[in-house]
Formats: C-alpha cells, sequence, structure tokens
C-alpha cells in the first residue's frame, strides 16, 4: 500500500498529473484502487483537489518543513553561501544531493540571463547527465557508483549525453582529477553546468552547481568560486556534528 500511495504522489508532483483517470493510467493502478487511495489522501490533506484538478496537499509542506526544521540541515548552512555565489555572477546556482540512484536538488536560484535551466527544487534527475550527479557519483567510493551505474540507463537528454559506461566512466575519472565536473550541454542544449564537491572531512554529502549559457560561460572563474563556496560549506559543516 505505501508503494502505491507514493506512485500516485509521484506522479501529481513530476508529471503535473492533475486528472483522476490521467492518474490511474500513468501509474498503472486499475482506476478504482486509484479514485480510493485518492480519496484517502485527498483527506490526510496529502493531496488536494480543486476546480483545477488535483495537487500535492499543504500536509506534506508542513511534514517536510518539520523535518528541516529538526536539527541543523546542508541547506541551512550552504543557503547563504549559495546566495553569495548567485549574487557575484549571476548563474544559475543550484545545492544537489544523491537519493535513490537520482540528483535532488534542494536549492535553485534561476540566471536572469539566457535559457532557464529545465530544473527544479525536489525534482529527481538522472546522474549521467548533469554536472551535479557526475561531482556526486566521481567523488563517492567505486562500488556505490558501480552499483548506481548498473542500475541506471545512461539515456541521452541531448544529442551531447554520455550514454555509453567507459566514456562515463572516463569523464568521472577526469573530474576527480580536476576537482569539479562539468556538464557540455549533456542535460540542455546551450547550458553548461560546473559542479564542485562538498566534502567536509572528506565525507561526500552534496555538491555546488553553476550553470549560464554555453557561448558565455566563463570554466576558470565558475570553478574558482564554486570552490571557494564549497570550501566555505565545509568548513561550516566541520565545526557541527
Amino acid at each position: 500500500m505505501i508503494g502505491r500511495i507514493l506512485t500516485l504522489l509521484d506522479a501529481v508532483a513530476e508529471a503535473d498529473i492533475t486528472d483522476r483517470r490521467e492518474l490511474a493510467r500513468a501509474t498503472g493502478l486499475p482506476q478504482a484502487t486509484s479514485n480510493r487511495i485518492v480519496a484517502k489522501l485527498v483527506a490526510e490533506r496529502l493531496l488536494a483537489e480543486g476546480p483545477e484538478g488535483l495537487r500535492l496537499g499543504l500536509r506534506l509542506f508542513e511534514l517536510g518543513t518539520q523535518a528541516g526544521q529538526a536539527g541543523l540541515t546542508l541547506l541551512d548552512v550552504a543557503g547563504p553561501y549559495l546566495l553569495d555565489l548567485h549574487r557575484a555572477l549571476g548563474w544559475t546556482v543550484q545545492l544537489a544531493v544523491l537519493d535513490d540512484d537520482m540528483v535532488i536538488y534542494l536549492f535553485k536560484i534561476d540566471s536572469g540571463r539566457g535559457p532557464r535551466l529545465g530544473t527544479r527544487v525536489a525534482g529527481r534527475f538522472p546522474p549521467h547527465c548533469t554536472g551535479a550527479g557526475k561531482a556526486l557519483l566521481a567523488f563517492s567510493p567505486p562500488e556505490f557508483t558501480d552499483g548506481i551505474l548498473d542500475r541506471t540507463v545512461l539515456t541521452a537528454r541531448t544529442p551531447s549525453t554520455i550514454t555509453t559506461r567507459p566514456l562515463l566512466l572516463r569523464e568521472l575519472r577526469s573530474t576527480r582529477r580536476r576537482g569539479y565536473a562539468i556538464d557540455h550541454g549533456e542535460f540542455q542544449t546551450g547550458l553548461t553546468s560546473l559542479a564542485v564537491p562538498i566534502r567536509p572531512a572528506t565525507r561526500l554529502v552534496g555538491a555546488v552547481t553553476l550553470t549560464g549559457p554555453t557561448q558565455s560561460f566563463d570554466t576558470p572563474r565558475a570553478a574558482h568560486a564554486a570552490r571557494v563556496a564549497a570550501q566555505m560549506i565545509e568548513s561550516r559543516l566541520a565545526t557541527r556534528p
């Protein structure tokens, strides 16, 4: 039952599905089963239903906020430095972590210049085609990275996406050598991303990402700025239990 509930919530969150019939089709659940679970979720305020259809309920926001306030989080520490990074460079700034083989963005400030990056806070994205994902894979233990790659289909999002394991492993080795990952339009054509891992006491906890238009992206400048931000975050985290 819990699996079915999560499937329905994920479908509403990720695909903007608002119609009950469409939701049942998307999740593969029988219509009667889907309707019964949806009615319970609406009653518990985990989903809301109005004139425009289904959406996530406010109780999920309440629970998420309480979880974040339970202790000092990575976002609490990183937030001020990420804001400074955005003010200094003007590019899109994100904070990412790995969860269940996927990249999740905890924080995002969009750039006012160039194309809008097609990610979102709390969105889940494959690691092989994002700067953040490649940084997180490169600096994870090899057996952990191998396990993720065993379970990941290297689907092409753009013509530049790396879709073979040998090439991706070579890219991860290059990432470790230079200390940051680069996404050359592999997630979205026309945009370049650079990601630096956050590793307090060599323990990987996330990655800082900068994204800007490929034609004007200054890689050395981005690498220096992201490294400084990551180091400041690491020093703050290192003083915490």
